[in-house]
This record gives C-alpha cells, structure tokens and sequence, in this order.
C-alpha cells in the first residue's frame, strides 16, 4: 500500500513538472514573439566617447526607431570589460540586455583575469556585427619623415627612442601597433593612456610621438598640421580616408580593424537574434545612416550571426597568437 501511495505521489509530482516546463517553454516562445515589449539596454564596456560608445549612442536611436522600441545605453567600464560582461551574464536571456563592444576587447577579456565568473567564448553568442572602422598610423610632425618607410628606417636609426602611446593595454590601438613592430623588428616604447582622450593629446603635445587611433580623433588634428596621418591598419584602402595607404598592402596579412558587434547569452532565443538582424539590416539600407556613421569615421556594415560568430572565432585565434608573439599579458 505504501508503495503504491509513493508511486501516485511521483507520478503525480512528474505530471506536475512536465505541465510546469511545458508553461515555461511555451511562455520563452511567448515572450520572444512578442519582443521588444520593454526597453532594451546597450551594455557599453567603456567611459562615453570612445568608438564602441559612440556606435551603441547612433544605433539605439535608429534600431530603437526600426524596432518600435526605446534603446537606451549604459556605460559599465572597468577590468578590461569584465565588469560590463557580468552585467550581461547576470541578466535574463531574453534579449533586453546586450553587450555592444570591440571584438578585440571581447577576445581578450578572459586573459585580464583568471578568475572570471562567466567565459565569453562559451557564455554570450555574437548577434551581429554592426560597424568597422580602421586604425589609423598618426606621427608627430617633429619627426623627419612622411610616410612608413621613412619611419621604418628612422627607428631602426633610433633604436629606442620613440615612445607610441595607446588607448590601453590590449585595446585596438595597442595590438595594432604591436603587429606593425613584430612586422617591421621595431624597437619602439609603449605609453598605455586611458582612452583615446588622453592618448591622441599626448601625440598633440609630444609626449609620444606614433599612435594608432580612429579617424574623427586625428583629422582636426592634421588639417592643423599638429600630427600626420601616414596609414591605415587595413588591406586596402579605407571608404572612410581612401587617400590614406593602406598598411597591409605592403604587409602581407596585416589588417587590424576595429570591429564592433552586439552579444548576447548563448541561451537567448532564436527569434529575438533574428528580429534584431532584421531591424539592423532595415538600418543599414538607409542612406543617411550610412552618412551619419561615415562621417564619424566608421562604416556601417551589418554581418549576419553565423558570420559574425566565424568572424570572432578567426579573429580570436590570430589575436591570442599575437598576444603570445608579443608578450603582452
């Protein structure tokens, strides 16, 4: 009798489970039909200003405006994107809390500390890649040369005398000059700064004398004859400066562009990625967009997720072996 009474008990406790996760399922499929129902938030991983900024300010007006619903951006720098990817980690599945920041960054996030609550690798997906914008190689106007050649053979004249500065340690902008010194067997110094803020006005004010940086921090700059701008970090010319040479031509595999996406958790669901693309690609077919993002020095180009997933997985592996080449971490 008794084990006929605990029979009824877990036959019954099973029914209940089976109803309950079915409600559940159902509910997930509910909730990612209907979305955007609420205020999406941008997690930016950076102070404001900086190029990931800046792009999660431009699209959250205009993918709120493709979607019908308000995007609003917070910032949560600190610990090399750590702090914003925990604010992402801890957060539903539900696509209204979204990493936007550099692939770079995003790749390199788990070498900042061993200790980390979550692996973007395996906790958050790549949505969509959403904008590229070069690096741009700017000297100070005091050195003696125009163009790479000529400052290749400078610091190779100079050993150690030139300091290039950067917006961090294992941003963008310090992995592109870390490439172009393996390439070239430069020995050059490195000034990490906070940003791109206090990096371009030390080149201004001669404290470094290279740096990479994007192309809106420098050009006030060169059309005052405070810095030259002698290449760009792509393969082939830049849409945005196509005047400028494009490093790679003469740099076999040399090609460091800074390249922003949008993340989520591994979990979020099917419908809410391919919602997302599809108000991102309604973006990317307007005209003026593309000219207000342009004009800032970035281009806008969308990538859907299963080549932006391939995109971050490659770009990871050539990273890391730059990383190790280079002895950064």
């Amino acid at each position: 009798m008794k084990n006929l009474f605990s029979k009824s008990i877990a036959k019954n406790f099973l029914c209940k489970l089976v109803i309950s996760t079915s409600l559940l399922v159902s509910l997930v499929g509910h909730t990612a039909q209907t979305y955007p129902s609420q205020t999406i938030k941008f997690i930016v991983p950076y102070s404001p200003g900086g190029l990931p900024d800046t792009v999660a300010r431009q699209l959250s007006v205009l993918l709120g405006e493709s979607l019908g619903q308000t995007i609003i951006v917070e910032n949560k720098p600190g610990a090399g994107g750590i702090v914003a990817g925990q604010v992402v980690k801890a957060a539903p599945a539900d696509g209204y809390t979204l990493l936007i920041t550099d692939t770079i960054s995003y790749n390199t996030s788990h070498l900042v500390s061993s200790n980390l609550s979550f692996d973007p690798r395996k906790d958050f997906k790549a949505i969509a890649i959403v904008a590229k914008a070069p690096n741009f190689l700017a000297i100070s106007p005091s050195l003696p040369v125009n163009n790479l050649s000529e400052l290749s053979k400078y610091i190779k004249d100079h050993p150690g005398e030139i300091n290039y500065g950067s917006s961090g340690i294992g941003t963008p902008h310090h992995l592109a000059m870390e490439a172009l010194k393996l390439a070239l067997n430069w020995n050059i110094n490195h000034i990490p700064y906070k940003g791109t803020a206090q990096s371009v006005p030390a080149l201004v004010g001669g404290q470094v004398q290279a740096l990479f940086a994007a192309y809106p921090s420098l050009i006030g700059f060169e059309k005052n004859g405070k810095v030259k701008i002698i290449g760009a970090s792509t393969i082939k010319p830049s849409k945005i400066a196509p005047e400028v040479p494009a490093l790679g031509v003469n740099i076999p595999g040399y090609e460091y562009v800074h390249t922003i996406a949008i993340f989520g958790l591994e979990s979020l669901p099917k419908q809410v990625t391919t919602k997302l693309n599809q108000a991102l690609n309604t973006v990317a077919s307007q005209p003026k967009a593309i000219e207000n993002f342009k004009s800032m020095g970035i281009e806008l180009e969308i990538t859907g997720p299963i080549e932006s997933a391939k995109w971050v997985k490659e770009e990871n592996e050539r990273i890391n072996a730059l990383i190790k080449e280079a002895k950064i971490y």
